[in-house]
């Protein structure tokens, strides 16, 4: 299984929408014999989740096996809660909609929410009260049940949110971090860069003023960070560097590198992303979706290559 998840593109509705007539089936035949009625979702539906880069296909091998929508805060059907509260109602947050898949694929809601959950830590979903089956993956994967929430036709849903409280994303400007919080993230790169990999060069390259930066902490303790220079900086492109995990195999040094694409997109506009990788970490960012785009050259005595990522 060599599944990849990617924002869909107008090019993807035929094989979105067939998707989405092959989930109904799957609602029909277990029962669910109201939800998705009268067309929904439409292409202009699936259209308009794109317009906000918020349309999502899962590819195998070329082939798209599902779709779903990650949509950042407010949603509008969420302002009124009936016959309960949210976890959290004052914090900002992503609602997933329109999870669909072919009835032989098994496992995407686990894909969806693993991926879901390396953007976000504070989400909410809802399912149609036939849905049983969606009610099952919600509520297996941690979801807390919080009440009824009406769809602009009077439709009931029931409606889920999971607070992920594993780790905490920090973003800001140079401009916006404080004295404590830029010596840490300070110490932690010389701790790393410097030290561990024994290396003497200058980190303090007059790059970090222009630069947003972002870093994971649990407890407080700096787990992951990374910075997100615009083009002209650290390299001719949009890039991120300094990418650091002080907690090795919890998978912290790949969600720190995707909340950097999105920095990217959001704060540069970004559509491809460069990165002077170690060579040895050529796999870990492949993972995430940069390809080599230079022969191995030497940077401050280690190996690197050239990696690019086109959004």
């Amino acid at each position: 299984m060599n599944r990849i998840i990617r924002e869909a593109k107008p090019t993807d509705i035929t094989d979105i929408m067939q998707v989405m007539e092959a989930a109904k089936k799957i609602m029909r035949s277990s029962g669910n014999m109201h939800q998705w009625g009268d067309g929904y979702p439409s292409e202009t539906v699936i259209f308009s989740d794109m317009v906000k880069h918020g349309g999502y296909v899962i590819e195998d091998a070329g082939r798209i096996i599902g779709y779903f929508a990650f949509l950042l805060s407010p949603e509008p059907t969420y302002s009124k809660l009936y016959n309960g509260k949210w976890l959290d109602d004052v914090q900002s947050y992503h609602v997933i909609h329109r999870i669909a898949s072919y009835p032989d694929v098994h496992g995407i809601f686990s894909d969806v929410m693993d991926f879901c959950f390396s953007h976000d830590a504070n989400i909410r979903i809802d399912t149609h009260k036939d849905n049983r089956i969606m009610q099952h993956n919600i509520e297996k994967h941690g979801f807390s049940y919080c009440g009824i929430i009406y769809l602009a036709n009077g439709d009931e849903r029931m409606a889920y949110q999971k607070l992920n409280n594993d780790s905490v994303l920090h973003q800001k400007s140079f401009q916006e971090l404080t004295v404590d919080e830029l010596y840490e993230l300070l110490r932690v790169r010389s701790e790393v860069f410097v030290v561990e990999q024994d290396c003497v060069y200058q980190d303090l390259d007059s790059d970090d003023q222009k630069s947003i930066h972002l870093w994971l902490t649990i407890a407080d303790k700096v787990v992951a960070l990374a910075r997100v220079c615009p083009a002209g900086t650290h390299m001719q492109e949009i890039s991120i560097g300094r990418v650091i995990t002080t907690e090795r195999g919890k998978g912290y040094g790949k969600q720190i590198m995707l909340y950097a694409i999105e920095a990217a997109k959001m704060h540069f506009h970004a559509t491809h992303i460069d990165i002077e990788a170690q060579e040895y970490a050529k796999g870990f960012y492949e993972s995430v979706g940069f390809k080599q785009s230079s022969e191995i050259f030497m940077l401050d005595g280690i190996p690197h290559i050239k990696m690019t990522i086109r959004l």
